[in-house]
């Protein structure tokens, strides 16, 4: 069993994620070769300084703007707006291999729309598909069906319902997205015959579940048994099965056990990745805001044990309930979360406005080279949005910043 110690395993986790070198990845072939490894970025919405696949992509990806990320799903069609963690976006070829979380998904909703009484729904999927034939892709709001009849949760249009349910299904796709409204079209004018037609590579249950879990793993570079967010979604959140194919895939080999010194749990890592646990990092002086759902930060009590920084993601708590504030993002200096900073949403073409920066209290924040990385960190950031530079007044206010709030 491989031992480290906790500053290694950082080191390994910032390495293996890409977050330590802006010239080892580059363009879209370096966001497909992001992909390979970690499987899927998890997909949200809100957009205050980038939606959260455009923060996760440009902590690592060279000169990274959000169209890259729009072509690769929406033009070229190497990407996918699909279901993994939560929703998420996955590489195309990977379609196939989830035939069976489709088919879970389509089944809990049918049972939520049971549940709800809306099964009303379903009888308007004929309709929908003609509709689709003939105005070609469509959002909820271009099909206008009425409301649902009986709503006490979910959507209150039939539209929405009956797209949302077409969608989980693997009948349909998103064709586009504008802004956060996905516009829908039939999945077979999205992906390839060859894929679309492709059996369920898996011949038994269990060929699935081992696959899925080790994705999982890779998913985060090193993960352990116990129950945490990283394993949140179907089959993953089932604590015996977790233990039970985690056993088989030790046996096979396919993982490893390893040991942080100070951590009582064991985490495993995949095999072909403990090549990574002997590279060196090569870090290029520049501080990485992280986005606030990043892989490497899925499991929070995680990032607290290995990197003693306490991190949760405010936007749905009451103002009043904030200890930071609504946006927030980490920041990352070499193998260490050194602070965290608030920016005000940002408008094209303006400069970008330091709201608050909270240093950890371990932090010498008058340290020069600390300071510099930030400044190039930010004015990095700012690149990737377009903005025109950082804003200098707000900056310097925020690099004499404030120390956390203190928890009463």
């Amino acid at each position: 069993m491989h031992t480290l110690s906790i500053e290694d395993f950082r080191s390994f986790l910032v390495r293996y994620h890409f977050l330590d070198n802006y010239e080892r990845l580059s363009g879209k072939e370096g966001i497909r070769k992001l992909l390979q490894r970690i499987g899927s970025i998890q997909y949200d919405p809100l957009n205050v300084v980038g939606r959260n696949p455009d923060l996760v992509l440009q902590s690592r990806i060279k000169n990274y703007t959000g169209k890259l990320l729009d072509e690769l799903l929406y033009k070229d069609r190497v990407l996918l707006d699909e279901w993994d963690k939560e929703m998420s976006i996955y590489l195309t070829r990977d379609w196939s291999n989830f035939h069976r979380i489709r088919k879970v998904r389509e089944e809990t909703a049918l049972r939520t729309l049971k549940h709800r009484g809306q099964e009303e729904v379903l009888s308007y999927f004929p309709q929908i598909m003609e509709e689709l034939k003939t105005r070609g892709p469509s959002s909820a709001r271009d099909l206008k069906l009425g409301a649902i009849q009986k709503n006490r949760w979910g959507h209150r249009q039939v539209s929405g319902a009956a797209l949302d349910y077409l969608y989980t299904a693997g009948k349909l796709g998103i064709y586009k997205k504008s802004n956060a409204q996905k516009i829908y079209d039939f999945i077979e004018n999205l992906i390839p015959e060859s894929l679309l037609n492709k059996d369920d590579p898996f011949s038994t249950e269990d060929d699935f579940f081992e696959w899925y879990f080790l994705r999982r793993i890779r998913s985060l570079g090193a993960y352990w048994l116990r129950n945490g967010s990283g394993w949140l979604g179907f089959y993953l959140s089932d604590s015996g099965l977790r233990k039970k194919t985690l056993g088989i895939l030790e046996e096979k080999k396919l993982i490893a056990p390893i040991k942080i010194s100070g951590l009582d749990e064991v985490l495993y890592i995949c095999k072909k990745d403990i090549s990574v646990l002997g590279d060196q990092n090569n870090y290029d002086g520049f501080v990485r805001l992280l986005a606030p759902l990043d892989n490497m930060l899925w499991d929070r009590l995680l990032v607290k044990r290995i990197f003693n920084f306490e991190y949760s993601w405010e936007v749905y708590a009451p103002q009043n309930k904030r200890k930071y504030g609504y946006y927030v993002l980490p920041l990352l200096y070499r193998n260490n979360l050194i602070a965290r900073i608030e920016l005000f949403k940002y408008e094209k073409g303006k400069a970008l406005i330091v709201k608050n920066l909270w240093w950890e209290n371990s932090i010498n924040k008058n340290d020069t080279e600390l300071k510099d990385a930030v400044k190039k960190g930010l004015e990095n950031f700012a690149n990737y949005l377009e903005a025109d530079g950082v804003d200098k007044k707000s900056l310097e206010k925020a690099l004499k910043a404030r120390n956390p709030p203190s928890t009463n």
